[in-house]
């Protein structure tokens, strides 16, 4: 019987373990804080990843559904994913960057080992105004904006069907009217 008392603390601990880990299993889990379907693109004011003098803002965004992609030079999930961003680029698909803890100069060299898949590049390191806004806890983390600058679909992490999961979407909101 003693020696049965032994793995309780065993027991105890693997359940833990098991109550912290399974909500993780889902790729597609957010808290709601984080949860940006159906709401605007935040107001704000930042500086061009690309032209440090230039500012941008909600207006400097594109006109039509775009892809608004959370990224770090040091992420190598994101690495993984700048491949797929350049072939989305190649096919015509509008995608801005959204620079994550990155400090500026690190994020250009990378755009130039890399290849650069974004129309434009915010460069949020100094403020953080965005990634706090949004909340955003991870990189690569990826929203899909309407012609609105309305959230329409989002994901944390990264997802090899990428291409898969966005391009359907994005088709279908160049359709709507």
């Amino acid at each position: 019987m003693k020696k049965l008392l032994l793995f309780i603390p065993l027991a105890i601990l693997m359940a833990v373990v098991a109550f912290l880990t399974v909500p993780l299993l889902n790729k597609d889990a957010l808290s709601p804080t984080e949860d940006w379907q159906d709401k605007p693109i935040p107001e704000f004011v930042g500086k061009n990843l690309l032209d440090p003098h230039a500012r941008l803002t909600n207006n400097s965004l594109p006109q039509e559904p775009y892809i608004l992609n959370v990224w770090a030079s040091w992420c190598t999930w994101c690495i993984k994913e700048f491949p797929i961003l350049l072939k989305l680029k190649a096919q015509g698909v509008p995608i801005v960057g959204l620079t994550y803890s990155d400090q500026p100069a690190d994020a250009r060299e990378a755009l130039g080992r890399w290849g650069n898949p974004f129309a434009l590049v915010i460069d949020d390191y100094e403020r953080g105004f965005l990634i706090q806004t949004l909340k955003v806890s991870s990189a690569p983390s990826s929203y899909l904006v309407d012609k609105h600058g309305i959230v329409r679909y989002q994901q944390k992490g990264y997802n090899p069907d990428f291409e898969k999961d966005f391009l359907p979407r994005l088709d279908a909101l160049r359709n709507e009217k």
